[in-house]
């Protein structure tokens, strides 16, 4: 059972970060570097992984783990591997046993998340998504996402969870003829819908989608769900998109390009301070931080800040406990890390080339990169999750000092309070 007492470190705002904002908000001046690595158990070697995700009050990382067909479960307090899911994964799927001829379009696990603390939402092979339950294992359901009347071998991909109407929303991003998305309930979990990416006209249609779906998240301010195209038919031009979903209707509510001079494909998306949204961009351009307001409208989105030089991105991460964005480089090798102001925190941290995953613990400001190689941290062929950690000066600005007021807000599902201490550490330190 999850603690529902937590002693954290900067923490207003780990459980309902829509409270911060940028105003008044000074930017921390750390710089970050690998200070441990975890290991699997029994030699298990970790060479192809997709997304990581934390949870603070269940105090757990959680690895989508294709090598070991697993969702691997790491203890945030002890950075150790307290369990290995595994309800039969399709694992690295071999490119001529794909539709599409690439691996990673019909492997799994892919992307994972957890909701009420309690229950893991996996992607996978064969459009399936998983719901297992976090400390057992259970499948609590196995859910087809694939279009009615249809057979589809790709992936269930991404995904993201609206828990004021107990809505999942999941990218198939490899299924043919257009990628789609799928609205999924979590509560009776069942498929309540799609959006097809084809160019079509009318409800369940949005933009001809050339490269797949990307990362998606929900925002408490706004209440919709937002959700990347790295190259989508706008116009007739072919341009980087977000979506604006309303989770209720299930249709699309704004289309926003991005200007391919600051961003090229965006994959990565991490919901910031308000009113901010950071996308990690795939080109080796840079990535951009949007406002994320409705009122922008149609059109091209508002872009706050553009973090130049920090391309090449898949999973990116906003962090409340230190108020920090981090940005998996896959391409460059390296941990980008930034502030809400645009500010970015140099050097990057080396991580490996194909690093693409990242999530980082509110709690006790630790961000876990899995990393598949013999090079960088992890000193072994087997591969690990690197955990980094801020070295030098810090500046804790969020927090409101020693012994500050216990806060608590309503845990998702049950309505039970989670209490939050907030305790500010020593300056310098984590």
């Amino acid at each position: 059972m999850y603690n529902r007492l937590k002693v954290a470190a900067c923490l207003v705002g780990a459980i309902v970060p829509w409270l911060l904002t940028t105003t008044g908000i000074t930017s921390a001046d750390e710089s970050f570097a690998n200070t441990s690595v975890i290991t699997l158990p029994n030699s298990q070697s970790l060479n192809s992984f997709d997304i990581g995700f934390v949870d603070p009050v269940a105090d757990v990382y959680v690895l989508a783990d294709r090598t070991n067909k697993s969702i691997d479960v790491i203890d945030t307090s002890t950075n150790t591997v307290i369990n290995q899911l595994e309800p039969g994964f399709a694992g690295v799927v071999a490119p001529a046993n794909c539709s599409t001829g690439m691996a990673n379009d019909c492997s799994g696990p892919d992307g994972v998340l957890i909701v009420n603390h309690t229950h893991v939402w996996v992607g996978d092979g064969k459009s399936t998504v998983w719901v297992l339950h976090l400390h057992t294992g259970k499948v609590e359901a196995k859910i087809s996402t694939a279009l009615l009347g249809t057979t589809d071998q790709t992936r269930a991909d991404e995904l993201c969870y609206d828990p004021n109407d107990h809505i999942i929303l999941m990218a198939n991003d490899a299924s043919s003829p257009a990628p789609f998305v799928t609205f999924i309930s979590s509560t009776n979990p069942t498929v309540l819908g799609h959006i097809v990416m084809d160019g079509g006209s009318g409800t369940g249609h949005g933009p001809q989608a050339t490269a797949g779906i990307e990362q998606c998240q929900w925002s408490p301010r706004t209440g919709k769900f937002y959700i990347n195209l790295p190259v989508a038919v706008i116009n007739g031009a072919s341009i980087g998109t977000v979506l604006v979903i309303d989770p209720v209707s299930m249709t699309i509510d704004r289309t926003w390009t991005i200007d391919a001079s600051k961003c090229t494909a965006p994959q990565g998306m991490a919901i910031g301070p308000a009113p901010q949204i950071l996308l990690g961009c795939n080109g080796p351009v840079g990535s951009v931080i949007i406002d994320e307001s409705l009122a922008t409208g149609n059109g091209p989105a508002n872009i706050l800040f553009s973090l130049a030089g920090a391309g090449g991105n898949d999973e990116v991460w906003y962090n409340p406990g230190d108020n920090q964005y981090f940005l998996a480089g896959t391409v460059t090798g390296k941990l980008g890390v930034a502030d809400p102001n645009g500010t970015q925190d140099t050097p990057f941290a080396t991580t490996a080339t194909g690093s693409h995953s990242v999530a980082a613990d509110p709690v006790r400001n630790q961000v876990y990169v899995p990393i598949n190689r013999a090079t960088g941290p992890c000193g072994s062929s087997n591969g690990c999750i690197a955990v980094y950690t801020a070295v030098g000066t810090d500046d804790p600005s969020i927090c409101v000092g020693q012994g500050a007021p216990v806060i608590s807000t309503a845990n998702e599902g049950t309505g039970e309070p989670v209490l939050l201490r907030v305790v500010c550490p020593p300056k310098g330190n984590k």
